[in-house]
C-alpha cells in the first residue's frame, strides 16, 4: 500500500526591500519560511529600479527551497502571491520585459507630464473611481512620465503590467491580476472591478494590453513546464490571485472583521482596518481595498510612507552602520526606560545633531522607535476623532520580531497587541489565498479556524503609557506641523 499525499501551500509576500515565503500544510501548521532581500538601485535623479528577470529567479528560488522542505509524500496543491504592488513593468511582443521594472518608490518629478497625460481630471472623482488619493508615484505616474519621455518605448509595449504580474506570466504565460493589486495600478474603477476605459483612451492603452482582472483566491493559470528546474514544481501546479500586501497580512493575521485594526510595519507602516461602508473611508481620506468584497467589508489603510527609509538614515548615522544594526539598535532600546529619558525623534525629519548635544545611543534608539509610534498615533487620533473605534490591535511585519517595539505600541497606544504570523503574515495570507482557490479551505474565516495560528500578546504598562502621554504631547508641540 503506498504513502498517503500530504497537500501544502506556498506564500509569497513580494515586499519592497524582501521576498518572504511560508510553506503551509493543509491543517495550518508553518512548515518553512524563507526570505531574500530585492536589490532596488536608486538613482541622483529620483528613479527607483530593478531587474525583472533577476526579481524573477529570486522568486523561483526561494519557492525551490519551500519545496525542499516538503517531505517526499507532499505536493504543492496551490501557490499565491501578496505584494507590494505599483512596480510599472513593459513587456514586448516576445514576453520579455522593454526596460527595468519601475519601482513605488521612483521619485523623478512627475506632476507636469501626468497634467500633459490625462490633463486637469476631477480629483475627487478619481479618487471615488480608483480608490486612492491621486498620487505622484505609482504605475499612472510610471505611464505618464513614459508617454511623455520614452514615446517609442511606450508604443512598442505589447503588455503593461506590474512586478507580480510579470512573475505570474513567467510561471504561467496568464496575464492577469486581482482586483486588490490593481488598486495601486490607478487604472481601475474598484466599484466594477474593471478597467476604466476613460483613463486609458486618455493614456492611448488598450484594455488588451492590461492583465485580465481575476477574483482574489480563484486559480488564474497553471504552472508550465518550461518553469520546472526554475521552482522545482511540477507543470500543472495552480496558481491563484492574491492581494496588495497589507490585505493580504490582514488574512494571514485574522483581521476580518470592521473594529480591529492592522499595523503592517514595512517599509511603510500602514494602518488597515475591515470597514462596512466604503463612503467612511473616502470621507477620511484612506486608501481603500477591495478586501473580502463582495459579500464582506472592504479594506481601509492609511500610511506612514517609506518610514523605514528615514529610521535607516537615523540609524546608519547615529548608531551602526554595520550589517548587524537592527540588532543592535534593539539590544540598545530595550536597554533605555519608556520615554528614552525625554529624548524625541521625528524619524522622518533629518536633524543634524552636535556632538556635545548627542544623548546616548541607547537613548536615540528608544526615541527613534517610539518618534514612529508617535507619529501612527496623529493617524490614529485623526480617525478616532471622526468616530472610528478600534476594539482590537493586530501588528505585522519586520519590527514584530523586536522584543521591545511591540511593547512600546501597546504602551503607547494603551491597547493590547497581538502578533499573529509577525514578519510572514502577508506570505501567510497569501497562502490562504492559495488554500481557498484550490478548496482546501472554503473562505477567510474558515482558514483561520482551522488554521489556529498561535498569538502573542502584548499588554500595555499603565505607568509607561503614562510617561508615553506626556511625551506623545511634547512631541506634537515640538514638531507642529510636521506630524500634521
Amino acid at each position: 500500500m503506498g504513502k498517503m499525499t500530504s497537500s501544502y501551500l506556498i506564500g509569497l509576500d513580494l515586499g519592497t526591500s524582501a521576498v518572504k515565503g511560508i510553506l503551509l500544510s493543509s491543517d495550518g501548521n508553518v512548515v518553512a519560511r524563507e526570505k531574500e532581500a530585492v536589490q532596488v538601485q536608486l538613482y541622483e535623479d529620483g528613479r527607483a529600479e530593478f531587474d525583472a528577470q533577476t526579481f524573477y529567479l529570486l522568486i523561483a528560488d526561494v519557492i525551490k527551497r519551500l519545496r525542499s522542505a516538503m517531505p517526499e509524500t507532499g505536493r504543492v496543491a496551490g501557490l499565491a502571491f501578496a505584494s507590494a504592488s505599483g512596480n510599472t513593468v513593459l513587456l514586448g511582443k516576445d514576453g520579455a520585459p522593454l526596460q527595468p521594472v519601475i519601482s513605488w518608490l521612483d521619485n523623478r518629478p512627475v506632476s507636469s507630464e501626468m497634467t500633459a497625460a490625462l490633463g486637469n481630471a476631477d480629483q475627487t472623482a478619481r479618487y471615488d473611481l480608483i480608490g486612492w488619493p491621486p498620487m505622484d508615484t505609482f504605475p499612472l505616474a510610471h505611464l505618464s512620465w513614459l508617454k511623455v519621455h520614452e514615446e517609442e518605448l511606450f508604443r512598442l509595449a505589447d503588455k503593461i503590467g506590474m512586478s507580480t504580474e510579470y512573475v505570474v506570466y513567467r510561471l504561467t504565460g496568464e496575464w492577469a491580476i486581482d482586483p486588490s493589486t490593481a488598486t495601486p495600478f490607478f487604472l481601475q474603477d474598484q466599484k466594477a472591478g474593471k478597467w476604466d476605459s476613460s483613463l486609458l483612451n486618455q493614456l492611448n492603452i488598450s484594455e488588451a494590453q492590461l492583465p485580465q482582472i481575476a477574483a482574489s483566491g480563484t486559480i488564474i493559470g497553471y504552472t508550465t513546464a518550461d518553469v520546472c528546474v526554475d521552482t522545482d514544481l511540477p507543470a500543472g501546479t495552480p496558481v491563484v490571485a492574491g492581494a496588495f500586501d497589507h490585505p493580504s497580512a490582514a488574512r494571514g493575521a485574522g483581521v476580518l472583521e470592521e473594529g480591529e485594526l492592522l499595523l503592517s510595519c514595512g517599509t511603510s507602516w500602514v494602518g488597515f482596518t475591515p470597514i462596512r461602508n466604503r463612503l467612511d473611508a473616502l470621507n477620511q481620506n484612506m486608501l481603500i481595498d477591495p478586501f473580502l468584497q463582495p459579500d464582506g467589508p472592504w479594506g481601509a489603510m492609511f500610511s506612514l510612507p517609506a518610514i523605514a527609509t528615514g529610521i535607516e538614515q537615523w540609524l546608519t548615522r547615529y548608531i551602526s552602520d554595520k550589517p548587524d544594526r537592527y540588532d543592535i539598535f534593539n539590544e540598545l532600546a530595550i536597554s533605555a526606560p519608556p520615554g528614552a529619558n525625554g529624548i524625541l525623534i521625528h524619524p522622518m525629519r533629518r536633524t543634524e545633531l552636535e556632538l556635545a548635544d548627542r544623548p546616548s545611543q541607547a537613548d536615540m534608539a528608544r526615541a527613534i522607535m517610539e518618534g514612529t509610534v508617535y507619529l501612527l498615533k496623529t493617524s490614529l487620533d485623526k480617525l478616532e476623532a471622526n468616530g472610528k473605534r478600534f476594539t482590537s490591535v493586530f501588528m505585522v511585519g519586520g519590527p514584530t520580531e523586536s522584543i521591545v517595539w511591540p511593547q512600546i505600541v501597546s504602551d503607547v497606544l494603551g491597547k493590547e497587541v497581538r502578533i499573529v504570523n509577525g514578519s510572514c503574515a502577508g506570505a501567510a495570507g497569501a497562502a490562504i489565498m492559495a488554500g481557498i482557490g484550490t478548496g482546501l479551505f472554503a473562505d477567510e474565516r474558515d482558514a483561520i479556524e482551522q488554521a489556529a495560528f498561535p498569538a502573542h500578546v502584548h499588554t500595555p504598562s499603565p505607568q509607561a503609557h503614562a510617561i508615553h502621554l506626556r511625551q506623545y504631547d511634547r512631541f506634537l508641540q515640538l514638531f507642529g506641523e510636521a506630524v500634521q
